[in-house]
């Protein structure tokens, strides 16, 4: 096939560009979703788009979308897409690599003149992190129609609501369900991003060809047992929380390790501590529990093991046990039939690539509800995303932006 190739100096230009916007004095970005810093991206990328002939506009939850002007194709669009809201002082790749890829893929094509049978639109994706908002993701939840209205009263930490954060852009959240879109309505989907693993560049290779995007199913877990004077009660008379919160948790890492599922991960990222004093036993100890995996049963084996486990210690350590879920991400297999395009393409352009499964969530999980849907990776420098030391060579972007162009023109076809 004929290969079209981006402006790597073009692309790797707004790659610096859209990193000042946020900055921090430790190098990183911290652009939090429908703030001042994430308006300022979006407007420098309408500005952009608009230099180049692009038209754009904002859905009522501040979806950007950049499209060709009086484009002759017809049909549902191909969208390319993914999101420039950050973590607190995150990296200057991790969503906004494919979205400037996008929008370089979109001016390559309008300077090409490339015959294409489809619109390609580019969708910038609205509070992707949920670094202000919690639950995330609620840009591509609200394509599909899935954010529900009462999301719109969850409150920032600054007591701000989504609803008032919409507003102050001027958008109106009560329409809120006019942004949703039926199947049938977008032709494909398809997303660059770097790969926020060690797999790619440990392995040296190129290009990752997303198979799966992983469940995510997370829980609170409480532990009570008796607060207590840390001098006065024996070891044996004890019913010490954080005692059995402890074996608990190193459980799940016991258990994981040893089910035999090689892409499975359980984690416990948080953990708080009462009364929490020096000199107390303490008495309840609340944490969470994350597993994830690319299959629903392998997800259901991993959780009733584990707390069949909580439930085994807590008798043991005579505490109470109780716990909540809290939510239930549904794994996301990817189109076979893009894969494949991806990977020919990648081979096409001489490319090293391999399969490899999603471990983070992405906005392309909930694209595939309702659209074929495709997810290219490309490696991040020892493994490290979400910080200032986050890193992908020019090189890989440029291949990966030209893996992007390429797939896009032949979905569009």
């Amino acid at each position: 096939m004929t290969v079209l190739h981006i402006r790597r100096e073009r692309l790797l230009e707004s790659i610096r560009e859209l990193s000042c916007i946020g900055a921090t004095s430790k190098g990183g970005v911290t652009r939090f979703a429908l703030t001042g810093e994430d308006r300022q991206a979006r407007e420098w990328l309408q500005a952009r788009a608009k230099a180049h002939d692009l038209d754009s506009h904002f859905d009522a939850v501040g979806n950007l979308f950049v499209y060709c002007r009086a484009d002759a194709a017809g049909g549902p669009p191909v969208l390319v897409g993914s999101h420039v809201d950050t973590v607190p002082d995150g990296g200057r790749y991790d969503g906004a690599l494919g979205v400037l890829a996008g929008l370089e893929s979109l001016i390559s094509l309008q300077e090409s003149k490339a015959q294409l049978s489809r619109p390609v639109w580019l969708a910038v994706w609205t509070e992707e992190e949920g670094s202000r908002f919690r639950n995330g993701l609620i840009g591509s939840r609200a394509f599909i129609g899935e954010v529900a209205p009462t999301e719109l009263d969850d409150a920032d930490a600054q007591g701000i609501t989504l609803a008032s954060a919409l507003r102050n852009w001027e958008l109106e959240p009560a329409q809120l369900t006019e942004v949703a879109r039926e199947p049938g309505q977008v032709h494909a989907y398809v997303e660059l991003h770097i790969e926020q693993g060690a797999k790619l560049d440990a392995a040296g290779l190129q290009v990752g060809v997303v198979t799966g995007i992983v469940g995510i199913r997370r829980y609170d877990v409480s532990v009570k047992g008796q607060a207590n004077h840390a001098g006065t009660t024996p070891m044996h008379l004890r019913q010490d929380a954080l005692v059995a919160a402890a074996q608990m948790v190193q459980s799940v890492e016991q258990l994981v390790k040893a089910s035999g599922h090689a892409d499975a991960v359980g984690t416990v990222g948080k953990l708080s501590v009462q009364p929490g004093g020096v000199n107390v036993v303490p008495g309840q100890v609340d944490f969470s529990l994350e597993v994830r995996d690319l299959e629903t049963s392998v997800m259901d084996e991993l959780v009733e093991r584990i707390l069949s486990k909580f439930r085994e210690i807590a008798d043991t350590r005579n505490v109470q046990l109780c716990w909540e879920l809290t939510s239930d991400v549904k794994p996301a297999p990817l189109s076979r039939e893009i894969r494949q395009t991806i990977a020919e393409v990648a081979s096409d352009l001489g490319y090293s690539w391999q399969d490899m499964p999603s471990g983070a969530g992405h906005d392309a999980q909930h694209l595939a509800c309702i659209c074929p849907t495709g997810m290219i990776f490309v490696p991040s420098k020892d493994g490290i995303s979400h910080s200032p030391h986050e890193f992908t060579a020019d090189d890989n972007c440029v291949r990966g932006a030209n893996v992007l162009l390429n797939t896009i023109v032949q979905l569009a076809k």
